[in-house]
């Protein structure tokens, strides 16, 4: 679990730039809300499951995801670097059955863990400016720290010599056994309350939370997926993923290092049940749209817990289903 709160946490670090975009955010649409991997909609993102929203301005640019991350976007200005992105957000769904909190024991150890994988996320001289509780608007508890911070490498793993101070300003909050996290980033001094108010936008959804009823022979692939993760049968477990799989620059060999390799993997983990729930299914001719959670146990837990579906997509080939990625 810290792990996961680490990559969450670190994920837009490498951001070096100010911004001078004009922060209009988007509205939330009262009605037929769709994940933005459907429907996207400029300055709101739709999250799937956990149900739930974010505004942010509308001239942002979606990015490349990292780690844990579920959704990334950042302001950009003419005299940024290529790749430069700033002020940027990331947001998180971490399984999780710590209470929150936990989170005061959690966030500290982000800044001393050594992450020798994932270079480009280190960070030294991290001082916390502010820390303490916070709320939704509808008073769901949550936790925010302003923190400042030197990142040790750039985005491509070389070394920074004489990096400049950035800000960041991290939100946290839960839904049922599921932590969620918004990270900020900025150099322009302390986070401003234009930029909190991305976080503060989170709003819960719970009513589009509901289990949808999918095609037998979409069931049967997700029900057979599980089966195959639980087995820990590699070869059997990326035949459920196409050929051209691609999940935001990540293609299927890649995916499937990270089963062999990750400690957040399934077989590394050593999940010994799972279940897959849909709460979104939207057919479109070979391809189909779906979101949801699985219902995972691991070896030595107590109790299972949701984890987000992930990929978004899936493609029938050749009469099969198989998990397609996020690509348009």
């Amino acid at each position: 679990m810290k792990r996961l709160m680490v990559l969450s946490l670190l994920t837009t670090v490498m951001v070096l730039a100010g911004s001078s975009v004009t922060l209009t955010y988007a509205q939330t649409p009262p009605n037929d809300l769709k994940p933005t991997f459907i429907s996207p909609t400029p300055g709101l993102y739709v999250n799937g499951w956990p149900a739930f929203t974010v505004s942010y301005p509308k001239e942002w640019v979606e990015l490349s995801l990292a780690g844990a991350v579920i959704f990334y976007a950042g302001g950009t200005r003419p005299d940024l670097p290529p790749g430069a992105y700033s002020p940027s957000f990331a947001i998180s769904v971490l399984p999780s059955a710590a209470p929150l909190v936990l989170w005061k024991d959690i966030f500290p150890y982000t800044w001393t863990i050594q992450m020798r994988d994932l270079k480009p996320y280190q960070m030294t001289d991290v001082k916390v400016l502010s820390a303490g509780p916070s709320q939704l608007k509808d008073g769901t508890p949550a936790r925010e720290v302003e923190f400042e911070f030197v990142s040790k490498y750039d985005a491509t793993g070389r070394s920074i010599e004489t990096a400049a101070k950035l800000n960041g300003f991290d939100f946290m909050t839960k839904k049922e056994r599921a932590w969620v996290a918004i990270l900020i980033c900025d150099d322009r001094g302390r986070i401003g309350e234009d930029l909190k108010k991305i976080a503060h936008s989170l709003t819960f959804q719970p009513d589009r939370e509901k289990p949808v009823q999918v095609p037998p022979d979409v069931r049967a692939f997700l029900d057979m997926y599980c089966t195959d993760i639980v087995s820990r049968d590699l070869k059997a477990i990326m035949e459920h993923y196409s050929d051209r799989f691609l999940f935001s620059g990540t293609n299927k060999g890649r995916i499937e290092q990270w089963f062999r390799f990750s400690p957040d993997s399934p077989l590394q983990r050593g999940d010994i049940s799972q279940e897959a729930t849909v709460t979104v299914f939207e057919p479109h001719g070979d391809k189909a749209y779906l979101d949801g959670f699985l219902l995972r146990k691991e070896r030595g837990d107590a109790e299972a817990l949701k984890a987000p579906m992930a990929f978004q997509q899936i493609i029938n080939e050749h009469g099969e289903w198989k998990w397609f990625g996020n690509q348009k």
